[in-house]
């Protein structure tokens, strides 16, 4: 008989005279098994010092209790701080997360992604997680390759997935976008109280949805204040601390006007702040600020980082309550209806005075 460090749940059933199912109700207890037969396998498995794997304890329910979860930047803190939220909750309903950073488009290290996307698709099907769960990377951008909904679609049709993000037609994943525009509107709305009529936009990637709708919020929003919208007052980049830097000089450098600003997230409103300090303007004294998106160290800025929180960790954790019902067949698609928070700090400054000019 092999030894401990060999032996199998095929090599139990043999010596203790039973079949593989009734080893495998025995190491998941999920059903009756008649004490005889279970004390003959305790016995075997005492012998042998067994430990069961997770692939082992899964071969008759076909569940392994692991979940995937791919993005693209681990040191994004969106996606870092979802995450969190994502493993803690999981590890409560007993599930283990199997993560994959995929690093599309690079990350805030300068690092390239070396992989597609459908690689790591076809590594979760090859792992046998029980469910996949999607936050970012292609399906991000306003227009997704054919290959890519391709690939999503043949990992649909073996796994549960969910995906946080726009839908894509004929794909039969559960989709939810969160991203509503509607926290750039409360952002704007204070600030248009507090008397600023100039307020440009920086940061964000041009093709992407989360700026196409926040982009679009803010010129909506402008609009209904009856402000003419200036697209010299807006200034894309991408979604890090230095892109926001160069964003905010870039937007110094047109020369227009403006007392205010928001940032597309926290970290983009960070290096715009130091841009806008080497370029000997103080923020809120000469420039106001608000992040579209809070993340974890506004609040021990200096100064402190007004934001809007768009409540990442309620997020994650219904999320990965859709993804585990979904696996248990269980339930609807949980609803999202939390709304957007604005947190006033004091990067938003005090009320100014209204210029007569729009």
């Amino acid at each position: 008989m092999a030894g401990k460090e060999h032996i199998t749940i095929t090599q139990i059933a043999k010596e203790s005279n039973v079949s593989i199912s009734t080893v495998s109700r025995v190491l998941t207890g999920n059903a009756v098994v008649s004490p005889e037969k279970r004390k003959r396998v305790e016995e075997v498995i005492r012998k042998y010092n067994f430990t069961p794997s997770a692939l082992a304890r899964g071969m008759v329910s076909k569940k392994t209790k692991t979940l995937g979860v791919i993005l693209p930047d681990i040191s994004n803190p969106y996606f870092s701080s979802m995450f969190l939220e994502i493993e803690r909750f999981a590890l409560e309903a007993g599930y283990t997360i199997l993560l994959c950073n995929t690093l599309f488009g690079g990350s805030s290290h300068g690092i390239r992604n070396t992989k597609e996307e459908a690689y790591y698709f076809q590594m979760m099907i090859d792992k046998q997680v029980d469910g996949v769960m999607i936050i970012g990377g292609q399906v991000d951008l306003v227009v997704v390759e054919d290959s890519y909904k391709q690939a999503l679609k043949q990992l649909s049709e073996q796994l549960p997935v969910v995906v946080i993000g726009k839908k894509i037609e004929d794909v039969d994943c559960i989709f939810i976008q969160p991203e509503t525009g509607m926290g750039v509107t409360t952002a704007l709305n204070y600030f248009y109280m507090l008397g600023h009529r100039n307020i440009a936009f920086v940061g964000g990637q041009t093709n992407v949805t989360i700026t196409e709708i926040r982009l679009n919020a803010y010129k909506t929003a402008l609009e209904a204040m009856g402000i003419a919208v200036d697209e010299q007052l807006i200034s894309l980049s991408d979604y890090y601390l230095e892109d926001g830097y160069t964003a905010m000089n870039t937007l110094l450098s047109r020369k227009h006007k403006f007392s205010a600003f928001l940032a597309i997230n926290d970290s983009v409103a960070l290096g715009a702040q130091l841009a806008l300090y080497d370029q000997s303007l103080r923020v809120p004294e000469d420039v106001a600020v608000i992040s579209c998106d809070q993340f974890l160290t506004g609040e021990y800025q200096i100064p402190r980082l007004a934001s809007i929180n768009q409540h990442h960790d309620i997020l994650g954790r219904l999320v990965i309550s859709t993804l585990i019902n979904a696996i248990n067949g269980t339930g609807e698609p949980v609803q999202f209806s939390f709304t957007p928070e604005l947190i006033i700090r004091e990067s938003c400054g005090q009320p100014i005075a209204i210029s007569s000019n729009k």
